[in-house]
């Protein structure tokens, strides 16, 4: 302790250079992502290199998929465009699509059973004795078999070579290899699996695998390399007609950016180049055997010597995917509309691009690049020799830098001028950053500074801190306030509402009974603005001093109980910790939202609380939605959310109709927004939503047909509800139904979008809700109809074992039909379900009234058949 209070900037400056020698043998995930920041600040400085008119991309796009159908195709389509391009005399050709498995052709399988059971019932089975076909003269019984043999023999010749034909055709798997041999250079991919222990019991390496390993490889002491024992490999008939192939495993940083190309891999003790490897040394006419390397250094292509690092990686030297290669669209190039000499010579990568095909890579130069793109940039590197190496012993190097630095921080720092000081921590700063910058952008070096920075920042921050702090040892602050300013500053800010301010200036006066008295007040008026573990703050300090005083402590622990079940504690205004709700504390305080009492909660709604109200001016009882923004939202994007909140409320508030819940108020508090609304007395449809508590159909009809006409009310003044679901509908005790939440579903999708969690799985969305597209009225017509499918089987018509399966299934499946469900529902009832759950929005019901008034046309076909039966009794 003496050591430190009479050397503490020694003591500070070697303890400060020790941790960073630790953090730069152990790495740190957060620093190496800030070291990969300024890496990708440095990638982007570099010269824009002019387009590499080598790589022409084939994109499997959204406009292919749009225009030939869902993936996956059949792959004589892939055939066709691979004979297309061959067209053009490519050097060589890359198709980044593992076909693992051999393609199902039912139609296929059809004919080989027809070849088998010809072969066994018409050829094996001849009733026997048949006479010999040369036996016998044209005239005589046997020539006339011998004829019928003849005849019989030709049937099965031309029905045989029927049936090979159409083998011929159907065999797509064989078309694609017949067009992958064709073309004179076509690399395929492979992915492995990263292991770190071999498997027992695995199988030999396949030959056309072993065919694809590299030539001479050599390992020193402590290089490393990526290392796999499983491998997912096209189907044999594809990868022996093909003329190479690489594998495709890469992976991000972390900070879940792509910078490098695993151009090697060690699988099962040969090693097999990149994809784009292969791609690469085929352009230049090397073979694999020809690629030599040494791990963890160098790997030389013919006359091309690539940098590895101490993972046998290349780093990638980007470019711009849009303005580096030229792009052609899958569905262009089958149909020749791209001229095949556009192809000639050059690299072509057929790769899938479109959405929800392939998963787009976030790369320094674009947050979504595509596998082509992303193989065409690996190419590109190669090819142009545009490499980036690291400093060679780059880890040592960082060890002597914060040696360096750190002697520094110890000896130098605390024995110089301040002026001197600070210059020299603003040059070493800027020349540390400004040189990283400039090697990397302009000479391809990456020095990677973070650690050493960060050592001098770090210390110049505490030698400076602690030199104030030894100055200032035993001296008056000459700004000290005297306890009577702090305490009329404090009761003007108490008076002003800054009770933290407040708070603050009290706490610099010594206590008396006159400050206990202050505090106490100031802990009330926090009680006043539900900011109870603040008060319970209050209290406690004066606990401090007098425990007896009044009921500090009683009240203390009454509030630091509450805060913890409550919404509205420190968490709502400002503190610490949130809860569940805003009434159920002993406190003598009523809580108000506004100009409204709060009397009880009455449940949980997508976005907040929902609370029993009283209006003290007109003694009207109201449901209080309340919604917080600070959750789901940074601050300045909750002010924009609070004001279109709003505009939806005023919006929903010019609503007035018998089946939609009238909207009183709206108003915010803190960081809170509320909507006062007409209180309902009775259920949500969601508890006639089971299949044990289904409503009678008739009812059914008649509330669906009044849902109908309100939303199409609603429609009419440009207001969709887009969150309708049984739990929004109301069945009132005095028979009404009503819709609730309008104004509340486009703020509850915006929340949804901004955190990426869609909250409950969403049975009743629409396709284009599903698909991000503008919505209108029709949308809600199709959440009717699943409601109504549920309100009469009991059960959703869409279904998947998780929300992305459900939406997919929204998307593409029909819905199952509710007689299988329900016999007793009309075959009426259910044209109307299908009109209103068309996928095609075109197809649908396009106004919520057309579907009300088949609703109510078929309720009077009920009502009169029902008044025919009783007649009839």
């Amino acid at each position: 302790m003496n050591v430190i209070k009479k050397y503490p900037s020694l003591v500070f400056g070697l303890t400060l250079t020790l941790v960073f020698l630790l953090l730069v043998i152990f790495r740190v995930a957060f620093l190496d992502i800030l070291s990969l920041k300024l890496y990708d600040t440095g990638l982007k400085l570099k010269p824009t290199p002019a387009a590499d008119g080598n790589i022409v991309i084939v994109d499997i796009d959204d406009d292919s998929i749009d225009k030939l159908g869902r993936w996956p195709w059949p792959r004589t389509r892939i055939a066709e465009c691979l004979n297309k391009i061959q067209q053009g005399m490519p050097s060589v050709i890359g198709l980044n699509i593992i076909y693992s498995e051999p393609e199902e052709n039912a139609g296929l399988k059809e004919i080989e059973r027809l070849e088998t059971l010809f072969k066994t019932d018409f050829i094996e089975n001849q009733p026997p004795g048949m006479p010999d076909t040369g036996a016998a003269s044209d005239a005589s019984p046997a020539n006339s078999s011998s004829g019928l043999l003849e005849a019989a023999g030709l049937l099965e010749e031309n029905f045989m070579d029927a049936l090979q034909d159409a083998k011929k055709r159907l065999d797509r798997d064989s078309i694609l290899a017949t067009a992958i041999n064709d073309a004179d250079r076509l690399v395929l991919p492979i992915f492995f699996k990263d292991t770190l222990m071999p498997a027992a019991g695995r199988q030999p390496i396949d030959p056309a695998l072993r065919a694809q390993t590299l030539g001479r490889v050599t390992q020193p002491p402590g290089s490393r390399c990526h290392q796999a024992d499983q491998a997912t490999l096209p189907i044999p008939i594809f990868r022996n007609a093909a003329d190479g192939m690489g594998h495709i495993n890469c992976a991000p940083d972390y900070d879940g950016t792509y910078r490098r190309e695993r151009l090697i891999y060690n699988y099962r003790d040969v090693f097999i180049p990149s994809y784009a490897l292969v791609l690469a040394a085929r352009h230049l006419g090397i073979a694999n055997g020809d690629i030599t390397a040494e791990l963890s250094k160098s790997l030389h292509l013919g006359r091309v010597d690539i940098p590895m690092t101490e993972y046998s990686e290349m780093m990638i030297s980007f470019r711009d995917p849009d303005e580096a290669f030229k792009h052609y669209s899958f569905f262009d190039v089958i149909n020749d509309k791209i001229p095949s000499r556009v192809f000639t010579g050059k690299i072509v990568l057929i790769s899938l691009s479109a959405k929800g095909l392939a998963t787009p890579l976030s790369t320094p130069v674009t947050p979504s690049m595509s596998f082509g793109a992303f193989t065409g940039n690996v190419l590109s590197s190669i090819l142009s020799r545009e490499f980036i190496h690291e400093l060679p012993y780059s880890r040592l190097a960082e060890l002597l830098a914060i040696l360096i630095l750190g002697a520094m921080i110890t000896f130098l720092f605390p024995r110089t001028k301040a002026v001197f000081a600070g210059s020299t921590f603003v040059m070493i700063v800027f020349v540390m950053i400004g040189g990283a910058l400039f090697f990397l952008a302009a000479k391809g070096l990456w020095i990677d500074v973070v650690y050493p920075l960060l050592l001098v920042i770090f210390g110049y921050i505490g030698i400076v801190t602690i030199n104030y702090f030894v100055a200032e040892t035993g001296k008056e602050k000459v700004e000290g306030e005297s306890a009577e300013t702090n305490r009329m500053l404090g009761i003007s800010f108490q008076s002003q509402g800054m009770l933290d301010m407040a708070f603050d200036k009290f706490r610099k006066v010594p206590m008396d009974d006159e400050m206990k008295d202050l505090l106490y007040n100031l802990g009330l008026d926090y009680e006043r603005k539900r900011q109870l573990n603040k008060a319970a703050s209050v209290y406690g300090y004066i606990e401090q001093y007098d425990a007896k005083f009044k009921d500090v402590t009683s009240r203390k622990q009454k509030l630091l109980q509450a805060s913890d079940t409550m919404v509205f504690g420190d968490g709502f205004l400002g503190g610490g910790s949130a809860g569940d709700g805003l009434v159920g504390t002993d406190s003598d305080t009523r809580p108000t939202l506004g100009r409204y009492e709060v009397q009880k909660q009455l449940g949980k709604g997508a976005m907040g609380i929902v609370y029993l109200g009283q209006d003290p001016r007109i003694n009207r009882t109201t449901a209080i939605k309340t919604v917080r923004f600070s959750d789901d939202f940074e601050e300045d994007e909750a002010v924009e959310m609070k004001k279109k909140f709003f505009r939806e409320a005023e919006s929903a508030g010019t609503l007035s109709h018998p089946n939609i819940v009238t909207i009183y108020d709206a108003g915010e508090e803190q960081d809170m927004a509320y909507i006062a609304m007409e209180y309902l007395d009775g259920v949500s449809m969601e508890k006639h939503a089971k299949p044990k508590t289904l409503l009678p159909m008739r009812r059914i009809i008649g509330y669906m047909a009044d849902i109908a006409e309100a939303l199409d009310y609603a429609h009419n003044q440009g207001i969709v509800h887009r969150d309708i679901k049984p739990a929004n509908i109301m069945l009132v005790s005095s028979g009404k139904i009503k819709i609730t939440d309008f104004g509340i579903a486009r703020i509850t999708a915006s929340s949804q979008t901004k955190t990426g969690i869609v909250k409950g799985t969403p049975y009743y969305m629409s396709p284009e809700q599903i698909s991000g597209k503008k919505v209108d009225g029709r949308s809600d017509i199709f959440s009717l109809g699943v409601m109504m499918y549920q309100l009469l089987t009991g059960d959703v018509p869409f279904k998947g074992s998780s929300p992305a399966a459900l939406m997919h299934n929204i998307l593409n499946e029909p819905h199952p039909d509710p007689r299988t469900i329900n016999p007793k529902i009309p075959r009426a009832m259910v044209a109307i379900i299908n009109k209103a759950m068309e996928k095609d929005v075109a197809n649908r019901y396009q106004t919520a009234g057309k579907m009300a008034a088949h609703l109510k046309t078929l309720g009077a076909k009920f009502d009169a058949a029902m008044q025919k039966k009783r007649n009839s009794q």
